[in-house]
């Protein structure tokens, strides 16, 4: 009768024979017992299977988890791990031999004529685990079938080597092969990805069994383990040889980032200007005057006036080197460059000695806070962090936050690493890490997103003033705000050099939107569209507003010593607010929707000695002024020594005639004519603005060279300098001769010019800062050299 379990499956068959009492035979009722008793037969046999089950399923994961835990132990070592491989699998699979192949690394075509075998390892049971040679691997029967697994990617069970037909070519056993093979197990070995990246066999399964569908399942799921492994060992391969090659990056490019003996031996044979001379102290500080190897002997005062080389045991020799490596590290960008650098190190400097914050940093925070300030702009691309995630940059993917600033950090480690650039040498370990963390974060703290995340606190501690600066947090705090202001410091010098470096910014701005719009194909922000540099002034008051002011209230707040900070903050946003009045009464005035109403307004407004009835005359000299214009630059292009002064008496007398000529209206209303001419004329309208303008700078010089020549002691041809009228210009410093002039290069003024004329001395600042400035005829609008 069937045994039968609890879903009336048939899982055994029970039998009785010969039945010893009575006739012999069995009745109804010995049937219906023993239906009755194989009822309690079925349960229990299920229950002892699934006990059993239970019994391989328990020991199967506990060798599967064992395998793992060893697997996981041996990454840094291929070879070992695959011992580790072939070991467990003979206990797990309890067969004969087993071989693992290793797939070249270097293959990713997954047609079958590019799968090739790298490495192959054999071992029989009771013998030495080996390598196997590349005949091994090519040529044997064991090879042949791991390759149509690794190709077709699915599992091969062969019980009966002798009559299996599909496979029978592949089985011929080579002459030397003296292995007897019964059955034979393989399986695939897959990454993560899925793809192969190995085989594993096993052969011979021991007693003279077969390998089942059990152990099909076993092998399959010891395979995905294997590959695991297999993958995280040729990860930590590929980490290992990465490292080697970033350290001879590192080791290349140390070489090339250091500076050079011959700089360092120039620098340190040059004594150092005092601070006074440097005007280091000043908050008018104007780096133009100063060349290169002067701003390096600046920046090596500094440290010398806090006396930070003798109490921090710094070679003299040591700190030249540093600082002249870190000045080598500095793009020649428009803007973040070296210059710049060198600036906010200059203004941390006045913050702590002329300001007063020295009284509350030690030593460490100051030597922190000076290699921060230096270093805070290390490799700038000249570019912002939105444009980092823009184009994708490694550095993007490297840092997701602050990136940039991130960067800069790294660098400047990286040139405190290098042999003979570090200044923090003599520190102890912990002393060491201490200054690293004030410097990590007064470079972080320069990204504008963290000052406005930690602006809020700042200001509570400013306005409770209970605080004394005590408090590592709160002073860290302190830290921040003091590097985001000396960061954006320009804003706060004289109106002179302030709008020499709005300029600066501002060009490196349009350049990344140039990028944007061009290659990207994206529309720039504001700020960075070269078509709305018109609004330079409105949009440097926005800055001042949100950002500036507030910072620098605060930290004037915080100690009346910066409080100059602020007054020059507030006087260049008076000055920029002027210019963006006048640049929205010449909008309105161009607008060709202003009425006869607002253009008297705006006329009135601007030249309220000129009547309006006598606007009409006012247009004509215009177009009389540019007659003459015209015709002085063609007398200079056809005379070889030009003079503009005869010129003078032509436009005097067209002015009179004209004006004696032109009837004056009965009622001051506006001619429509006008309206019309004004809006036909825009570009010569554009011609007398662009004129008006450069006469405007051009005068600027002249009473700036006047007044330095009155006050210049040093020789009789002084440098021409942008002065601190309190002060004279440092005797040390060696003197800048002007070019001489040249009459024969006047020339005639359009808009177009005027442009150029700002290109040239724009890019010719970037490259010379101590020329900024320099008056020159052959820079000077013609009307200005008329006068």
């Amino acid at each position: 009768m069937p045994i039968l379990n609890r879903d009336n499956v048939v899982i055994g068959v029970a039998q009785l024979i010969n039945k010893k009492t009575g006739t012999h035979e069995f009745t109804s009722k010995d049937i219906n017992v023993f239906r009755n008793y194989l009822t309690f037969c079925g349960l229990g046999l299920s229950n002892a299977q699934l006990f059993e089950l239970s019994i391989q399923e328990y020991k199967k994961n506990q060798l599967l988890l064992n395998l793992a835990r060893n697997l996981f132990r041996e990454q840094n070592d291929l070879e070992r791990l695959v011992h580790k491989i072939t070991t467990e699998s003979q206990g797990l699979m309890q067969c004969a031999r087993c071989c693992v192949y290793i797939l070249d690394r270097s293959t990713t075509s997954k047609k079958t004529e590019d799968i090739h075998f790298s490495k192959g390892f054999d071992m029989v049971y009771g013998e030495e685990f080996k390598v196997t040679t590349n005949d091994f691997l090519e040529n044997s029967r064991y090879a042949k079938i791991a390759f149509h697994v690794a190709t077709t990617m699915e599992t091969v069970n062969l019980n009966d080597i002798t009559n299996d037909q599909a496979l029978a070519h592949l089985l011929i056993s080579n002459g030397d092969d003296t292995f007897q093979l019964r059955n034979i197990l393989c399986v695939p070995i897959m990454d993560s990805d899925g793809h192969v990246i190995g085989v594993c066999q096993v052969m011979n399964k021991l007693n003279g069994r077969i390998f089942t569908e059990d152990d099909v399942a076993i092998i399959e799921a010891f395979s995905v383990f294997c590959g695991l492994g297999i993958h995280n060992t040729r990860q930590y391969e590929n980490v290992l040889r990465l490292t080697a090659k970033q350290n001879v990056a590192f080791e290349v490019l140390s070489y090339h980032v250091i500076a050079s003996e011959e700089d360092v031996q120039r620098v340190t044979s040059v004594s150092v200007p005092e601070a006074n001379q440097l005007r280091l102290y000043a908050w008018e500080f104007n780096d133009m005057v100063l060349t290169d190897d002067e701003t390096v002997l600046s920046s090596v005062r500094m440290f010398i006036e806090l006396d930070l080389p003798k109490k921090l045991h710094i070679p003299h020799d040591v700190i030249c080197r540093w600082v002249l490596s870190v000045k080598k590290n500095y793009r020649p960008v428009i803007y973040h460059n070296w210059r710049h650098a060198f600036n906010v190190a200059q203004t941390m400097f006045s913050m702590l000695t002329t300001g007063g914050m020295n009284v509350c940093m030690s030593d460490f925070e100051r030597i922190g806070l000076l290699i921060a300030c230096l270093s805070h702009d290390l490799d700038h691309r000249g570019t912002n962090n939105a444009f980092q995630a823009k184009v994708d940059a490694p550095l993007a993917k490297l840092y997701t936050t602050s990136t940039l600033e991130h960067h800069h950090f790294d660098q400047c480690i990286m040139i405190l690493q290098t042999e003979g650039n570090n200044i923090l040498q003599a520190l102890s370990p912990d002393d060491y890490k201490l200054v690293v963390r004030y410097i990590e974060v007064a470079i972080l703290s320069t990204d504008l997103a963290l000052y406005f995340r930690k602006r809020g606190e700042f200001q509570k501690l400013v306005e409770t003033n209970e605080e004394h600066w005590s408090d590592p947090t709160k002073k860290e705090l302190l830290r921040g705000m003091m590097m985001t202001a000396c960061d954006v410091a320009a804003i706060c010098k004289p109106w002179e050099i302030q709008q020499v470096v709005a300029k600066l910014v501002a060009s490196e701005f349009f350049q990344q939107g140039d990028i944007e719009r061009n290659q990207l194909h994206v529309e720039p922000i504001p700020m960075m569209d070269r078509a709305k540099k018109d609004e330079l002034p409105k949009m440097q008051v926005g800055f001042i507003d949100s950002i500036c002011l507030p910072l620098y209230k605060m930290l004037s707040d915080v100690d009346p010593g910066l409080t100059p900070l602020y007054e020059g903050c507030k006087q260049n946003r008076d000055n920029w607010e002027k210019l963006q009045e006048e640049h929205d009464k010449l909008k309105s005035l161009w607008s060709e929707s202003a009425s006869q109403e607002t253009l008297r307004k705006i006329i009135e407004s601007t030249k309220p000695e000129l009547p309006a009835n006598n606007l009409v005359s006012a247009q004509t000299d215009s177009a009389t002024s540019l007659k003459v214009t015209k015709t002085n630059n063609n007398n200079n292009e056809n005379s070889s020594s030009p003079s503009s002064l005869p010129l003078k008496e032509p436009k005097t007398v067209n002015r009179e005639q004209q004006t004696a000529t032109t009837p004056t209206p009965k009622s001051p209303t506006i001619d429509p004519v006008l309206i019309a001419t004004i809006h036909a004329n825009k570009g010569a309208i554009d011609t007398i603005r662009g004129q008006i303008t450069e006469l405007r700078h051009d005068v600027d010089q002249l009473r700036l060279q006047i007044n330095t020549r009155k006050r210049s002691t040093i020789s009789t041809h002084p440098p021409i300098i942008i002065p601190n009228p309190s002060q004279p210009p440092p005797s040390n410093l060696p003197p800048i001769p002007s070019p001489p002039s040249d009459a024969n290069n006047t020339r005639r003024v359009s808009k177009s010019n005027a442009n150029n004329t700002n290109s040239a001395a724009f890019s010719h600042h970037h490259h010379h800062h101590h020329h900024v400035g320099q008056p020159d005829a052959t820079g000077r609008s013609s009307i200005c050299n008329i006068i």
